[in-house]
């Protein structure tokens, strides 16, 4: 399930209910960058890239799924929460 989209799964701890993520944002701004832009900022796939975990813990006959930024800590950027949207519509 997490391999579709703009997902891509780069590792996992099933014991910990832990998948390490690669998630490549959509872009809002489809233009080509200018002269000095490509100079000196970095591609737009390298700035759209986002190592996140997808945490699953089990709560009894329930799951939680959270995301996390690559320390760990709770991530609640509206790409989690785009993220979340994803895999709760798959999941229906």
């Amino acid at each position: 399930m997490l391999d579709r989209t703009n997902f891509t799964i780069e590792d996992r701890d099933r014991s910990k209910g832990l998948y390490f993520v690669r998630y490549v944002e959509p872009s809002a701004d489809k233009g080509e960058p200018g002269f000095f832009s490509k100079l000196f900022s970095p591609s737009k796939a390298d700035a759209a890239l986002l190592k996140l975990r997808i945490a699953i813990v089990s709560q009894g006959v329930a799951s939680t799924v959270s995301v996390q930024n690559a320390t760990g800590a709770a991530d609640n950027s509206p790409n989690a929460q785009r993220i979340l949207k994803v895999i709760a519509e798959d999941l229906q």
